[in-house]
């Protein structure tokens, strides 16, 4: 507004400007405060999909301990007589399969949790956007402020 038009204004009308604004000021602070909520749990959810991924990992470390449980048992077999070698080479291939299987299986579901993981960032991350997007739409200052900070991205 021209200065000549705010001088030329009421009190009350002063007095309801300066209302709107401090009520604007404040619904945009709220609004501030619950997208840096949101982005606090999506720093959150990631670092829980990074926890999965190492939980992961870790099966496959279980499954590789197996395996030297598995060869040590075929070592102490092999100390035996022929026929007992003959029942541990049986019993160690089928081990290996059992372990193979295992860990065909641990890193299958490994590989499901880190998908599931990544679909569920991806669609936190899609709703991030769209609340900045419809906080933009609703706040023109907003809008003004990212551009200043970011090119936008489409």
């Amino acid at each position: 507004m021209a200065e000549k038009e705010l001088r030329r204004m009421s009190r009350e009308e002063l007095v309801e400007i300066i209302y709107a604004m401090q009520q604007s000021q404040h619904r945009l602070e709220q609004q501030n405060e619950e997208l840096r909520a949101r982005l606090d749990e999506r720093t959150l959810k990631w670092e829980q999909a990074g926890s999965l991924a190492e939980a992961a990992l870790s099966l496959n470390h279980v499954f590789e301990d197996a395996q030297a449980a598995a060869d040590q048992y075929l070592a102490s077999l092999k100390a035996g007589e022929a026929d007992a070698r003959a029942k541990a080479d049986e019993l160690t291939a089928q081990a290996q399969r059992d372990a193979d299987k295992l860990l065909a299986d641990a890193r299958r579901e490994a590989d499901d949790i880190v998908s599931q993981a990544n679909r569920e960032a991806d669609r936190q991350w899609e709703l991030f956007r769209r609340q900045v997007r419809r906080a933009v739409q609703v706040s023109p200052e907003l809008a003004a402020l990212l551009q200043k900070r970011r090119p936008r991205e489409d």
